[in-house]
């Protein structure tokens, strides 16, 4: 009985997350630190933004992590970015 309880419980709070994941809308973005000139893949789609502030957004919203790793990749062969 009790292991079936626990069972359960965990089986709800992964729906949960799952459910919750699934209806989160990514956003997707490359910045740039100003210090360092690095690049990276920074998820604005939770509502924060990175701290500290000097970075510099260098890309426009992309879909998926996937895109954001091209479009930095490519930033960085055209020698926009250090990393």
């Amino acid at each position: 009985m009790r292991h079936s309880l626990m069972l359960c419980a965990a089986a709800g709070i992964t729906s949960l997350f799952l459910m919750g994941s699934a209806n989160a809308a990514s956003d997707f973005r490359v910045i740039k630190w100003s210090l360092t000139g690095v690049c990276q893949i920074y998820d604005f789609g939770w509502g924060g933004k990175p701290i500290p502030w000097d970075y510099r957004v260098m890309t426009r919203h992309l879909p998926s992590f996937g895109a954001a790793l091209r479009a930095k990749d490519h930033l960085a062969r055209s020698g926009r970015c250090t990393l």
